[in-house]
């Protein structure tokens, strides 16, 4: 019983993650935000939901035991697991990203439009990894 809070929470945290990912990829894509301070306070969720991602996982995998990596499950299952450390790896280098432009910005207003795009392209590039993650679970979920 005690995996139905741990999975829940698991699903809540993706969907907060993938909202606000998508939010701010349609908003710097079409000007609604000229500004770093809604990606600057975005960075501090996402970080704190992938790490609550990687627990309530791996509180999941103990559920329900770990499986072998020949069956189709295994198989599926590392797939999504490298789509993960793709997804860290791409977003530490946003993050990274976020910080210099904020560093040489040294404002909070009037992004350039170069800078919005590489924005725009950098959130969008998170969004479809993590629906792409999604689509990964549901497989796992539902075979």
């Amino acid at each position: 019983m005690a995996a139905l809070p741990i999975r829940t929470l698991h699903v809540l945290a993706m969907a907060a993650l993938v909202g606000g990912t998508t939010m701010l990829w349609y908003s710097y894509r079409n000007g609604a935000i000229a500004t770093l301070a809604p990606a600057r306070q975005f960075e501090w969720l996402f970080w704190a939901g992938v790490g609550v991602l990687v627990f309530t996982g791996i509180g999941n995998l103990g559920a329900l035991g770990p499986p072998g990596p020949g069956t189709d499950w295994g198989q599926t299952l590392l797939a999504k697991l490298a789509v993960v450390v793709g997804l860290i790896g791409g977003s530490v280098i946003r993050t990274l990203l976020l910080v210099r432009a904020s560093d040489r910005e040294n404002r909070f207003d009037n992004l350039s439009p170069a800078l919005r795009r590489t924005l725009s392209r950098a959130y969008g590039a998170t969004a479809a990894v993590m629906l792409g993650i999604v689509v990964l679970a549901e497989v796992l979920a539902h075979g």
